[in-house]
């Protein structure tokens, strides 16, 4: 993610917080970094940091946050190594294993799927063809594809090509977000120099399967010491602000 991405994101962030918090403070916004936005209000600079949460590591070398970034990196070169001079306009998902790519990986394996995306492409009459590995068609369908959908849809500027994946939601523990916060505490003397008191927002549930949580009813529960005036987790799926209890270290 480019940086100026990342920042829309955190932009996109800090709007959810300010409709959903009724006391969020009124005042000049300034973008910046450590931490990511300053709300100057008539008295007080407020300084918000924003983080996303992922999930610890699992047994896995790369972890999940990683291994979503590289499946995304093979089917965005996918779409790269399709389109050219002549080729229809697709709409295309790719399903890939949760397997821990190698970078080395990502050429041979984007030159396949463009491939496959060509073999799938539906006739003018149809909407969506749909192909999934199996043995007769292992020769050609790499079995690191479980599917893959090619549509055609009416209005199509330009080629779409996307990921599907599946996972489990676990609960969201008082170690995860501990850790959070703990990681995010060793930079609040860098933060408290540009304000007077910095805030915390952790984000869940975002578009990465590696933020997907369910129950919080553990977090809601504790204490957190922490030298952030405020902790609050935004929750996307169901728009919802957890503002966690905390005590000074």
């Amino acid at each position: 993610m480019t940086r100026h991405a990342k920042k829309d994101l955190e932009r996109r962030y800090l709007d959810q917080v300010r409709d959903l918090l009724a006391d969020f403070p009124q005042g000049a916004l300034d973008e910046r970094e450590q931490p990511d936005f300053l709300v100057k209000t008539r008295d007080r600079v407020i300084g918000i940091e924003i983080t996303e949460l992922h999930r610890a590591q699992d047994n896995q070398p790369v972890p999940m946050q990683g291994r979503e970034a590289v499946r995304d990196q093979i089917v965005q070169r996918a779409k790269a190594l399709y389109e050219g001079k002549g080729v229809p306009l697709i709409d295309c998902c790719v399903h890939l294993k949760d397997l821990s790519y190698r970078r080395t990986d990502i050429e041979p394996l984007a030159a396949k799927i463009a491939a496959l995306a060509k073999r799938n492409v539906p006739p003018e009459d149809a909407l969506a063809k749909r192909e999934q590995y199996d043995w007769v068609n292992r020769e050609y369908f790499p079995e690191e594809v479980d599917y893959i959908r090619v549509a055609r849809f009416d209005g199509l500027t330009e080629c779409f090509f996307g990921t599907a994946g599946s996972t489990w939601a676990e609960p969201l523990t008082q170690d995860t977000v501990r850790a959070v916060i703990d990681t995010k505490d060793g930079n609040i003397d860098e933060y408290l120099r540009h304000c007077a008191e910095a805030w915390l927002v952790i984000v869940n549930d975002s578009r990465n399967m590696s933020t997907w949580f369910n129950s919080a009813d553990q977090v809601k529960a504790e204490v957190f010491r922490t030298r952030f005036s405020r902790v609050i987790i935004l929750r996307n799926f169901g728009s919802e602000l957890i503002e966690l209890t905390t005590a000074r270290p």
